[in-house]
């Protein structure tokens, strides 16, 4: 198993200010966990969030703002790095149980349009983000958005949902710049 360090968290994430590095491989998807055109946005992740990278003290930003009534998009970037080109996402709010998921996909990307899901949670100004992992997975394939959203809701409660639990991977945590 590989491991997915910042920048890769933020073009596989877009949630993730990119600060930690994260063990695992994330899992992708050729479909979202629900249909877009019915999803509802969040408006309390407006604004940007910045997180630092405890190994090489880089502070990563995420910026979130309003797209349509049903999607946002996320902008990524390593502060200081103006050299370096800004990750963008398309994102929305899928809920499953108890929980709140992105359904992160890149802006730009010709080749077949993956996505990824993370896992959020906000608390006044912290957002915190769990992006899933392959390891549940496996060699799974899911036939509709639907069976991809039963097979996440039913394992809710499994760590393995986020990447390999012998990791401990922890959740990403941002704070809030602006709104």
């Amino acid at each position: 198993m590989k491991t997915v360090h910042t920048g890769t968290w933020i073009l596989c994430a877009a949630t993730a200010a990119a600060v930690m590095l994260l063990a695992g491989c994330p899992y992708s998807a050729d479909q979202p966990l629900s249909d877009p055109s019915s999803s509802v946005t969040d408006p309390a992740l407006n604004g940007t969030w910045q997180a630092q990278d405890p190994e090489t003290d880089e502070i990563f930003t995420l910026t979130f703002a309003q797209f349509d009534d049903h999607a946002m998009v996320g902008f990524g970037r390593e502060v200081g790095a103006e050299d370096k080109p800004v990750s963008a996402f398309r994102l929305f709010v899928t809920p499953v149980g108890e929980e709140k998921f992105l359904n992160v996909q890149e802006l730009g990307d010709n080749g077949m349009p993956q996505r990824y899901f993370a896992r959020y949670r906000i608390d006044g100004d912290t957002l915190s983000l769990r992006l899933v992992g392959d390891t549940l997975f496996g060699s799974k394939s899911f036939s509709s958005r639907e069976a991809l959203r039963g097979f996440v809701s039913a394992n809710l409660g499994d760590p393995r949902l986020y990447g390999n639990p012998e990791d401990r991977t922890p959740d990403m945590v941002l704070t809030r710049v602006s709104r």
